[in-house]
Order: C-alpha cells, then structure tokens, then sequence
C-alpha cells in the first residue's frame, strides 16, 4: 500500500513538475544612457507600435536603476519596441516641453532615426540598450 502512495504521489509530480518545464519566463535587459551618462529612474516601456501620435499600446515596463540598468520580467513572445522616457518632474506624465525620450535603435551620432523592432521567443534579451535620449519640442 505505501508503494502505491509513493508511486502515485510521483506520477502528480511528474504530471504538473512537466507543465513547470514548459513554460519559460523571458526577461529583456539593457542600459538607459544620455550623452554617455546612465539615466536612473527612466520610465522604460515595452510597446507595440514605435507610433506614438495615437497614443501607446502598452504591453509591460521597468524603471531604470541608479545605474541607467533596466530589466523588463515575464514578457509574452512577440514583437515590440522598446521606449525610455526620463520623467524631468516625476508626475508620471509626459511632458513635451521638459521630458525626454528614446527608443532602442535610434542613435542620432550615426544618423540613424528608426528605432529597432526587437523580437521575444524563448530566449532572454539583454543589451537592449538606449543611448540617447531627446526632447520633442
């Protein structure tokens, strides 16, 4: 009888320990500079279109450390892009006048103004890194 217990409690381990395996938690990692210098506290979003005139589809977010290093957790596979805004007075808003903002793959030094599209599937991406930031006014 206790054999039947152990192997029973096994075959439940078995059973749900499989669909634990399947299922894999991918994060997007990288650095939020300015002009060389690391920006702490950024506003880093994950978004699926890089047209903001119509407002952002918002699919999830980080804050950048002191050290401008940011880690976004648990992302859904797909295609995004990644934007930073440096909130100037903190009030969770985005003020055109004194906020600024940036996106993966625009590095205006080598002219290059179209942000990279990144694509999460089953493996972390790290040195998703944002270099500049600029203002839109």
């Amino acid at each position: 009888m206790k054999d039947y217990y152990i192997f029973f409690g096994m075959l439940i381990l078995f059973v749900f320990g499989c669909d634990l395996l399947d299922e894999k938690i991918i994060d997007i990692s990288g650095k939020i500079t300015d002009e060389g210098s690391a920006v702490s506290s950024a506003i880093v979003l994950l978004v699926e279109s890089a047209d903001i005139s119509d407002g952002l589809n918002l699919a999830s977010g980080s804050i950048s450390n002191s050290a401008g290093k940011y880690t976004i957790q648990d992302v859904d596979p797909g295609d995004y892009y990644v934007l930073a805004i440096d909130d100037k007075n903190d009030n969770l808003q985005f003020d055109s006048d004194i906020d600024q903002l940036g996106f993966y793959g625009v590095n205006p030094d080598d002219l290059d103004f179209l942000p990279n599209k990144i694509s999460v599937e089953d493996t972390d991406l790290e040195g998703i890194n944002i270099v500049d930031l600029y203002s839109l006014e």
